[in-house]
């Protein structure tokens, strides 16, 4: 969680390259910009962000984040996610310090920015708390931007006080780019990274890559990290979207490390939290990403419905343990050998 007042611009992680408003998310930016005051004809000043995983809804966020800190630094902000605010919480419960928790998290706040609403949908309890805790910001003049993969009254498991709060306010969609849009997007992606695209070659992409903004942008990173000399034909594009198609999925990754562990694939994909399942986890996520060449927002979505950062924390964490865990290393030798043959 993120709670930001003065000092909240040398907090913000630093941003590759600024929100690209394409033809697609124009209404999704002038909406979510109409938080940045309370906005006179918005009666419940609340946004509720929707879009599938990678369409740009935590970038367009931060965008607010930083708009709303450049028009006034004295802004307070609460940025946090479903998953950190409910292990705030249950954290908070066991420590008999709910008031405490209620005091932090209702007090003097501008503006809240919540991330994965759709992820409270098995937590009735935390969703009371938010619920109360966005009727006491709105009575002091505050605003809230929600992020969510479905619109709220879709998702099975939120409470009818929780929908019928982001219902009275509005509810956008990110749509998907079309080919002109996801050129923009290639290019924009390209510059921030210093890596120049052939136009022939952003047409071959726009055309046959990946259609989320997240996925675009990781694709145009692997390509600037395997580029040799000279630039990337379409060519040479065609043969590394060709190695990609060919690899492994991510269901048979995810099917050989249960078998390896000796876990049911319904266990590994769910959201127990037991030591063994988590290990085993990370592995097939790890193993997604270096084998399968799956996009981390692909992972996510397979593993449970885990947002790209949750896949990005687990793949770092088995690169950083491997050399040093000898049982990890193993595996993952095995693994590696077998998904090789």
């Amino acid at each position: 969680m993120v709670h930001t007042g003065t000092m909240a611009r040398s907090t913000l992680p630093r941003e590759p390259h600024a929100f690209l408003v394409v033809r697609e998310n124009q209404l999704a930016y002038q909406t979510v910009m109409r938080l940045k005051a309370r906005h006179p004809r918005m009666t419940a000043p609340i946004v509720t962000l929707i879009g599938p995983a990678g369409a740009g809804k935590s970038h367009l966020a931060r965008q607010l984040h930083r708009e709303v800190l450049e028009e006034n630094s004295a802004t307070s902000i609460l940025r946090t996610s479903a998953a950190e605010f409910t292990g705030k919480f249950q954290r908070a419960a066991r420590e008999s310090q709910i008031r405490e928790f209620q005091k932090a998290h209702r007090e003097k706040i501008d503006l809240l920015i919540f991330d994965d609403l759709h992820e409270l949908q098995t937590r009735p309890e935390v969703q009371q708390q938010l619920v109360a805790m966005i009727d006491d910001l709105l009575a002091a003049g505050g605003r809230v931007l929600f992020t969510a993969r479905q619109s709220p009254g879709e998702v099975k498991g939120l409470s009818r006080r929780l929908v019928s709060r982001c219902q009275g306010g509005i509810l956008v969609d990110l749509q998907v780019p079309g080919d002109s849009s996801r050129r923009k997007l290639i290019e924009h992606f390209a510059g921030s990274l210093s890596f120049v695209l052939p136009e022939p070659t952003v047409a071959v992409l726009a055309k046959r890559g990946p259609s989320t903004p997240g996925e675009l942008l990781e694709i145009v990173g692997r390509l600037r990290q395997v580029r040799t000399k000279g630039p990337i034909s379409p060519d040479d594009l065609a043969s590394f979207l060709a190695t990609t198609a060919t690899s492994l999925s991510l269901n048979e990754i995810a099917k050989r490390v249960a078998r390896h562990y000796g876990l049911k694939l319904t266990d590994l994909r769910s959201a127990s939290r037991l030591s063994s399942l988590v290990t085993a986890r990370h592995v097939a996520m790890y193993l997604a990403r270096e084998i399968g060449q799956s996009h981390f927002a692909t992972i996510g979505d397979y593993f449970g419905g885990r947002n790209h950062a949750s896949v990005m924390y687990a793949c770092q964490r088995v690169e950083k343990l491997k050399d040093s865990d000898l049982a990890l290393s193993s595996d993952l030798d095995q693994l590696t050998a077998a998904m090789s043959r």
